[in-house]
């Protein structure tokens, strides 16, 4: 695709999203989004086969608008980790107001639809992101309060959701950089409550995995999941058998850091997946495991 149909294409994307805005995109016709970007409704066709094929690319278009910066964050490595996760907050705080008016209507549309499943490509970013919050929290706080993430994604998910509602509703000049800044204070309190008072977690490992899960065969293809899964079985066990699962478990933790850099090492993956060998529990895991890390097996270009 050349560039200049790249530029139309995204000016085809923004003009829909405004009626969209305003409309809703049921009450939208190709017809109308041809005209307001003053082209025929035959040149829109060879850019976009449907009505359907045009939604897919909006909703692609405002999950990389969002994704992309907050992944550029996460590459900041001269930030600490609650750096980082501040900063991304203030991020997504600040796309999703810009995107108000159309996820408004969006969200109002599938109401009125009926529409309450969620859709599958939510739920592979859902458990996408409840491993990275797992990752960052025990970066932030240490694996001390692991235990307590299930409860402290509930937590998190729920302020930013109100955050939302409080910046889409207007009724308050706060501003998104004083609110990012709270949302982080209050993860900080939370966490250093749960630590203090040392409480039952009421959401377990294993109930958490499934959560991760949630969305079917394809996920369990994530070896992040994978390894957190292999973890719950060989905690298990040792507990069942009076066994020790310490380097069992180093060297899933070993591994789990190892895929979450930008250039993971063959030669620690390799010791790594053969450590776990001896632990029976996992072989089935481990076999698939060892398939998800071929590709860093098979070559050892920007392997350090």
């Amino acid at each position: 695709m050349t560039a200049k149909s790249i530029t139309k294409k995204e000016q085809i994307i923004k003009t829909a999203m405004q009626l969209f805005a305003v409309k809703g995109s049921s009450s939208t016709s190709m017809q109308e989004i041809a005209e307001l970007c003053g082209i025929s409704k035959g040149s829109l066709y060879l850019l976009f086969k449907s009505k359907e094929e045009l939604e897919r690319s909006i909703y692609i278009y405002c999950f990389r608008m969002i994704h992309d910066p907050l992944q550029r964050e996460e590459q900041e490595v001269r930030r600490t980790p609650r750096e980082q996760l501040r900063n991304q907050i203030e991020i997504l705080l600040s796309h999703v107001y810009e995107l108000r008016e159309f996820l408004q209507r969006q969200f109002q549309e599938l109401a009125g639809k009926g529409h309450t499943e969620i859709p599958e490509w939510v739920q592979k970013n859902n458990a996408g992101l409840l491993l990275w919050f797992q990752n960052k929290l025990e970066l932030m706080y240490g694996r001390e309060i692991l235990p307590y993430a299930g409860e402290l994604c509930l937590l998190s998910h729920g302020m930013i959701n109100s955050s939302i509602k409080l910046l889409f509703g207007g009724e308050t000049s706060v501003s998104i950089p004083d609110l990012a800044d709270r949302l982080v204070d209050w993860l900080d309190i939370l966490v250093a409550g749960l630590l203090a008072g040392q409480p039952a977690p009421l959401i377990s490992s294993a109930v958490l995995a499934r959560w991760a899960d949630s969305s079917g065969e394809s996920q369990r293809q994530n070896p992040l999941q994978l390894i957190k899964a292999m973890k719950l079985l060989l905690s298990d066990a040792a507990s069942s058998e009076q066994d020790t699962a310490e380097d069992g478990l180093e060297s899933l933790n070993i591994l789990e850091s190892e895929i979450l850099t930008s250039h993971p090492r063959k030669a620690i993956i390799q010791g790594m997946l053969a450590n776990l060998q001896g632990y029976p529990v996992l072989a089935g895991e481990l076999s698939t495991l060892k398939k998800l890390f071929s590709p860093y097996m098979q070559t050892s270009c920007g392997l350090h």
